[in-house]
């Protein structure tokens, strides 16, 4: 069997002793909450939106479809975002700390929402933003 390659090859010892931890310059909590909020926010609407707006071709005459479809939408808005940023976070999660980074006080929501990733040499990287600040979405 090949040795695995690439992204998910997930290699590299990963430190499980706080005093092996680095200072990984990154966002604070309460922006990687923020930005949680934001985009499970920005999802519920999106999703309300898109379902209610796929029934105008129909036109329905009982306006009480528009509603239910809207409600279906946001709660398939908010458990795909959830999906996704579970699933993208743990990963990241997974990539900070073999960087040495330290987890602490952090969920994997907030990793799924924070930008950055793992160099070959092992380096963490946030992208640099162009109005300087960190936007988490």
């Amino acid at each position: 069997m090949t040795a695995p390659s690439g992204r998910r090859a997930r290699t590299g010892p990963a430190p499980v002793d706080p005093s092996k931890f680095v200072h990984i310059d990154r966002p604070s909590n309460a922006g990687l909450r923020g930005a949680v909020a934001v985009g499970m926010f920005l999802s519920i609407g999106a999703g309300a939106a898109a379902l209610s707006c796929a029934l105008l071709p129909f036109s329905p005459e009982a306006e009480i479809l528009y509603l239910v479809a809207a409600c279906i939408g946001a709660v398939l808005g908010a458990v795909i975002f959830t999906r996704s940023s579970l699933r993208s976070g743990r990963r990241t999660r997974e990539d900070f700390v073999r960087c040495g980074g330290d987890p602490a006080g952090m969920t994997d929501t907030m990793f799924g929402v924070m930008r950055g990733n793992r160099t070959k040499n092992g380096q963490w990287v946030v992208p640099e933003q162009s109005s300087g600040d960190y936007q988490g979405i």
